[in-house]
């Protein structure tokens, strides 16, 4: 089913692909996507999985404005956190080649609302904290026409949850992928010729 999901868009991004030599990403670009995201845990033996959406606004042709949120799903009753919702605002710079093939970095400080999953002890309940974050993302979109994109992105996010019973490090890599969809604000008649 997936398969046929990626060449049905494949097909219809070549079908309806712009004409003309105008590049897609630009300054005014806004993107948005929504997907799955998994993660493993550096220092604990733990798969994370998040519903992740992204919202990203391109300030010129090569810098952006992004947001990512993850919501978090429990990947089993064995997890160390019952919470660990986390939010991130920050820049990427992208490697504008003028081309469908875009690469990009970014760094993104974030808070996490996170609560352990541990057994309470003598009546010590587990804390809900808001902890902070760091984290660096890479990745790439493949913009296949100028209504959608593909992109893959992965990230090092680090930070503690500063529990009442046990610190736990939440520093993880993650990767995420999937379908976005874009639009001009500016419109097709603002871009400059170089």
């Amino acid at each position: 089913m997936v398969k046929y999901l990626i060449l049905f868009f494949l097909i219809w991004s070549t079908a309806f692909a712009q004409n003309s030599t105008e590049p897609v990403v630009r300054k005014g670009l806004l993107n948005a996507t929504g997907t799955i995201s998994f993660g493993g845990m550096t220092k604990h033996e733990q798969t994370n999985i998040y519903l992740h959406g992204l919202g990203e606004y391109l300030v010129n042709d090569w810098n952006s404005l992004r947001s990512d949120i993850y919501f978090y799903l429990k990947s089993g009753d064995k997890q160390m956190l019952e919470l660990n919702h986390q939010l991130f605002v920050g820049a990427a710079f992208h490697f504008n080649t003028n081309h469908q093939f875009v690469p990009y970095v970014g760094l993104q400080p974030g808070l996490a609302l996170t609560q352990a999953n541990f057994v309470t002890i003598q009546g010590v309940t587990n804390n809900v904290e808001v902890s902070p974050l760091i984290s660096v993302a890479m990745g790439f979109n493949y913009y296949a026409s100028k209504w959608f994109h593909l992109f893959i992105d992965g990230r090092y996010v680090s930070g503690k949850h500063l529990s009442n019973q046990k610190k736990i490090d939440l520093d993880e890599l993650r990767i995420s992928f999937g379908l976005g969809f874009n639009i001009n604000i500016f419109g097709s008649n603002s871009q400059t010729k170089p």
